[in-house]
């Protein structure tokens, strides 16, 4: 099974964190990634996302960018919050279905934890996602894996 990490795409800033949008740069950084992605054969089978607006808004963008909004249902997660304790997020993990490719859109910086986790990177600033970034993880056991590539807005040229 491949994870994909996506942190939300950049947003608009906004006195409800959970309302904030994504800005246009955002909208432009989630279309990049959709077609990195698509172009390296990506077809997601489940997506998940956290209930924020702007990472509901990404994994939207990137969905409908591959072409896979009418054929797959995006999933709200409350495990891709921020609060979710490493307990918490270990059962949900082992819960998701057994597909190919997975999509994970959540925030920082509990996204980039999970990855670490992963990869068994002990230290904070070996590994951050910064917005648009995705982070693709590949495991057999939901408990360590290896990391396939990790690719970043500003890799992508924006």
């Amino acid at each position: 099974m491949k994870l994909y990490f996506l942190r939300h795409a950049e947003a608009l800033d906004g006195e409800d964190d959970a309302a904030r949008p994504l800005s246009p740069d955002g909208r432009e950084q989630s279309k990049a990634i959709a077609k990195f992605l698509s172009d390296a054969g990506v077809k997601f089978g489940a997506a998940f996302t956290s209930p924020l607006v702007r990472a509901h808004q990404t994994a939207e963008i990137v969905l409908r960018t591959m072409g896979l909004m009418g054929e797959l249902k995006l999933k709200i997660a409350d495990a891709l919050l921020n609060e979710t304790s490493e307990s918490q997020w270990n059962r949900w993990l082992k819960s998701l279905p057994e597909e190919k490719h997975v999509l994970l859109v959540g925030h920082a910086p509990s996204i980039a934890e999970r990855v670490r986790a992963l990869l068994s990177v002990a230290h904070s600033d070996a590994l951050n996602l910064p917005k648009g970034a995705v982070a693709c993880v590949e495991t057999d056991d939901r408990h360590s894996g290896r990391l396939k590539y990790f690719v970043t807005s500003k890799s992508l040229g924006l």
